[in-house]
């Protein structure tokens, strides 16, 4: 992506992909009903965007970055769901 990336392109770059929408949880944009056990996610937490997965009952945030960054966080959050695009 050529624009700043924001959580409504990430979210639409991954339907673009065909990524399945319960496998991740994009705080405020998608938040799919009924996801599957464990899931990636992109959430703000103390002014701080986190990504992760949810397994096993629990959060496992793997890299944050500042609230300003959200182009960052959602690039990483690309990264986890569409390892061979980036």
């Amino acid at each position: 992506m050529t624009e700043p990336l924001d959580r409504r392109r990430a979210c639409a770059a991954l339907r673009a992909a065909g990524v399945n929408d319960r496998l991740y949880s994009v705080e405020g944009v998608h938040e799919p009903t009924a996801p599957l056990p464990d899931f990636h996610f992109l959430r703000l937490r103390a002014g701080m965007w986190e990504t992760g997965l949810f397994e096993r009952g629990e959060y496992a945030v793997t890299a944050r970055f500042p609230a300003s960054d959200e182009p960052a966080a959602c690039r990483e959050l690309l990264r986890l769901l569409l390892p061979g695009d980036t």
